[in-house]
């Protein structure tokens, strides 16, 4: 989206060049009389072109995520009161997890942080982070810790599927029992979670859930094989619940998000060098801030729509969103560049 700033400078700049009076622009006239081999004039066209094309090319930018908006919102508004909201979030006893309850909890929200591990001692002094120990992978365990937060806290309005693992190994290298838990913990549990917290969203027509993906729901990375495989069917589980919420369970106003992270240092990608058969790669990674990226999330949650997040909101991650578009060649070798192992 352009912004207003960028629009107003192309178009106060389109202005004085093809209608300011000679008067006002006879000052730069000399001065490009004097110092510019090509005629003023010349220079003037050119650079309306270039105002002209800058000015729609915003404006159709800013159209298009209007329209985009209202479409991923299903032209409904809803309200917030985040007083009375309760935010689920998966994964919250580290990296991006635990940036996103602390940002939470400093703006009053209340916190339900689900994890295996316990929250360390920066997020366990908030009181309204309330922490459930759960492996989200063992579903029985899931059911009955979903049940005491009911009982405890209402219905979670606000669901962040934030938990993930990874396999830092080629696919053949990792025990297919560990691959098993890897799809358990990072898609199968958001489909078990859509079953426990998602009826109450419908019934009330009312709520927010977010799913924290990854570029690689674009781009499958070798050496992330599996975890590649449950970012991509993150990304179908959203695109498709959220055209359900439309038209099988007439719930408009509940909200459906989905976040692309780029590299973080957390327990996930904490690496540097990755050994390949007995050699080692050296892996050079630009780390997003984790508090950067986690203040993109929460801000998305906060603003009362949803959509789609890339962080950062980069032009070649832009790019990247079309990967699939690209000629065959283009993409295997980008692929290749980027693969660990």
């Amino acid at each position: 989206m352009a912004k207003v700033s960028t629009l107003l400078l192309s178009a106060a700049t389109l202005a004085y060049l093809k209608l300011a009076p000679p008067h006002l622009q006879a000052p730069l006239v000399d001065v490009l009389s004097k110092y510019s081999p090509i005629a003023p004039s010349t220079i003037f066209n050119l650079a309306s072109i270039y105002a002209a094309f800058r000015l729609c090319a915003g404006l159709l930018s800013n159209i298009n995520a209007y329209y985009s908006r209202k479409v991923q919102n299903n032209w409904v508004e809803d309200t917030y009161d985040w007083n009375k909201e309760v935010v689920l979030l998966t994964g919250a006893s580290s990296g991006l997890g635990e940036k996103m309850a602390i940002q939470l909890a400093e703006k009053g929200v209340q916190v339900i942080a689900m994890d295996v591990n316990p929250l360390n001692e920066a997020t366990s002094k908030y009181s309204n982070i309330h922490f459930y120990k759960c492996d989200i992978g063992d579903f029985s365990q899931l059911s009955t810790v979903a049940s005491e937060i009911r009982t405890a806290h209402g219905a979670p309005t606000v669901l962040i599927l934030n938990a993930a693992i990874a396999n830092l190994s080629p696919l053949l290298k990792v025990p297919l029992a560990k691959s098993q838990k890897l799809i358990d913990v990072n898609l199968t549990s958001c489909i078990a979670m859509m079953h426990e917290f998602l009826p109450s969203m419908i019934e009330k027509n009312h709520g927010h859930v977010l799913f924290v993906a990854s570029m690689c729901s674009y781009l499958s990375i070798a050496g992330l094989t599996d975890y590649s495989a449950s970012k991509a069917g993150m990304l179908g589980l959203y695109e498709a619940l959220r055209v359900e919420l439309r038209h099988v369970y007439k719930a408009p106003k509940v909200r459906m998000s989905i976040v692309h992270p780029t590299w973080m240092r957390t327990n996930i990608v904490e690496f540097n060098k990755v050994e390949t058969d007995g050699s080692i790669r050296e892996q050079r990674r630009l780390f997003w801030p984790l508090d950067k990226s986690a203040k993109k999330v929460v801000d998305a949650v906060m603003s009362g729509y949803g959509g789609r997040v890339i962080v950062p909101d980069a032009p070649i991650l832009r790019a990247m969103l079309g990967l699939r578009l690209w000629p065959i060649w283009a993409q295997e070798g980008f692929r290749d560049y980027v693969r660990l192992h």
